[in-house]
């Protein structure tokens, strides 16, 4: 049996009683066209990076009976092989108008302060993951190359365009290099588990069931990755859905309010970037 004390006891009791309080969502990191962002990333070595091979579903297409059915489903075949072991691998070469062919993805954790458009100020930083093509990494490897840990540093990415025509910069901007202004404090990254946040886990038999009959068994929520003290989860569709709102990202959905961007400091002007080396890594295609 476990001992503990007053204080401790008191603890317990006020977490239940709000256990809202200091809890950190997990979002996904998401730009709309020309808005930037300050980002740090927690990769100090490639290793750190994490990768899947994923079914999504079509454009405007969504699997029922998994939350809102935009989530993917991870793909069952060893990466670089194809074969029956994935039933959606056969479904999506037949021609199955749901589900798209298998695809290699890179998630990248880091810490982001989006820019609020109207007043140009930098948000409190907050934890994300960004989902990206898996070429993606090579653009991260060139980076390491030139800056090495990369979570000791703060980057801005900017987006431009929309659609296949999106494209990304990501540049290093040795003003807004401080703890400051983007915060260096990834623990709420502690003990994530990517399978419980970007992607569904399913078995062979789970996707054969959906292919016959349209849908998985029950609509269930996206599982939450909880930290060890029981304080950060992942946020759910709809807690997701509202921060787009409140960042500007969609069309509010009701009448709610959109919570309130908290200002950080940032520079009154931005420097130009110091010099870069001859091989320009700067932008990468959506």
């Amino acid at each position: 049996m476990s001992q503990f004390n007053y204080e401790d006891y008191q603890k317990v009791v006020a977490k239940a009683q709000n256990p809202s309080t200091n809890a950190v969502k997990i979002g996904f990191f998401k730009l709309g066209d020309g808005q930037e962002a300050l980002v740090r990333i927690n990769v100090s070595k490639l290793d750190d990076l994490k990768f899947a091979t994923v079914h999504a579903p079509v454009f405007g297409k969504k699997f029922e009976g998994l939350g809102s059915g935009f989530t993917p489903v991870m793909c069952l075949n060893e990466v670089g092989s194809y074969s029956d072991a994935c039933p959606f691998c056969k479904a999506a070469a037949d021609g199955h108008d749901i589900i798209g062919k298998a695809a290699k993805k890179v998630y990248v954790q880091m810490l982001v302060s989006y820019k609020d458009a109207s007043t140009g100020q930098f948000s409190a930083a907050v934890p994300v993951v960004w989902e990206r093509p898996a070429g993606f990494s090579k653009e991260l490897a060139a980076k390491l190359r030139d800056y090495e840990n990369l979570a000791a540093h703060v980057f801005k990415i900017t987006r431009i365009g929309a659609g296949k025509d999106t494209k990304y910069s990501l540049d290093y901007i040795p003003v807004y290099d401080k703890p400051e202004v983007v915060s260096a404090d990834f623990s709420a990254f502690s003990n994530f588990d990517i399978t419980k946040h970007s992607f569904w886990v399913k078995t062979a038999e789970e996707l054969e069931g959906y292919l016959a009959s349209g849908s998985f068994p029950a609509a269930e929520p996206k599982p939450a990755e909880t930290s060890r003290n029981l304080e950060k989860v992942i946020a759910s569709p709809a807690e997701e859905a509202k921060i787009e709102e409140a960042l500007g990202f969609t069309a509010p959905a009701s009448q709610e309010p959109a919570p309130a961007v908290t200002p950080a400091t940032a520079p009154a002007e931005e420097p130009k970037p110091a010099e870069r080396p001859a091989r320009n890594f700067s932008g990468f295609s959506f």
